[in-house]
């Protein structure tokens, strides 16, 4: 594959304070070739928009509330043979894209190319977390080839294999549920060394609120009964409100 058409998604609530840095990162890129940069302004009541717009990137309005919902309006308009999902909330090392596309060229069967993520900020607990969390998964791949999990802040795909997202799901459906669609269409490459720096803010209640709230009610239960009945038993995913250290500062 040689210097394709790249689309970068990214969706974004109220980001103002920290979509300049994610977008002047993208600018900053090695990568040569032809990629254009959309945002999905989530229904933002600040300059998230605006601080996009100016910063050249494609801004595409979604009133519906949800990540998920805002990765489908950004991807609905793109032009890229492939789509690559990440967070506004995120900053990227100047290889990064290369990486994508020499790995797509090296293995043109491959329907996606996965990074992993590291944490610019929080706890010590939460970078332990993600350096466990991505080495357990680098293992599983290793040795069995599958891929146990995709970041949605590091997620490459070929757009003619990707069939739409999982609109009654809101968190885990550009994670677990597009991960369990592409592996139906074909062999996935997980690059480790492919790390994008992103926020721990999410991490910010403590380590016992996300394992027991996040990663098991969430990601686990409500995910589960979203797939059997079609709705949730809470509200969407909590939005991040908090204000906090942007990846500007780091």
């Amino acid at each position: 594959m040689d210097q394709p058409f790249i689309s970068i998604v990214i969706p974004a609530y109220n980001e103002e304070k920290n979509i300049e840095a994610c977008l002047k990162s993208l600018k900053a890129q090695d990568y040569q070739g032809m990629r254009e940069v959309i945002v999905t302004n989530n229904n933002s009541s600040d300059l998230t928009a605006e601080v996009a717009a100016r910063e050249g990137a494609t801004v595409v309005f979604e009133s519906q509330a949800g990540v998920i919902f805002a990765r489908e309006a950004g991807t609905k308009v793109a032009k890229g043979e492939i789509i690559i999902q990440t967070d506004a909330d995120t900053v990227y090392p100047a290889g990064w894209l290369n990486k994508i596309v020499e790995t797509f060229s090296k293995h043109p069967e491959a329907v996606a190319v996965i990074g992993s993520f590291k944490f610019f900020d929080g706890p010590w607990w939460g970078k332990a977390f993600s350096g466990l969390l991505f080495g357990i998964t680098n293992i599983i791949y290793k040795i069995t080839g599958r891929l146990v999990y995709i970041p949605g802040a590091n997620t490459a795909f070929k757009k003619k294999h990707f069939h739409g997202y999982d609109l009654t799901l809101d968190q885990g459906g550009d994670e677990v549920a597009l991960l369990k669609a592409l592996k139906k269409e074909g062999k996935i490459v997980f690059l480790r060394n492919n790390a994008v720096l992103t926020s721990a803010r999410r991490l910010k209640k403590g380590l016992l609120y996300n394992i027991f709230v996040i990663l098991i009610f969430y990601y686990i239960f409500d995910y589960t009964f979203r797939r059997i009945t079609g709705r949730s038993i809470v509200s969407a995913f909590p939005r991040i409100r908090e204000k906090e250290k942007s990846a500007k500062q780091v």
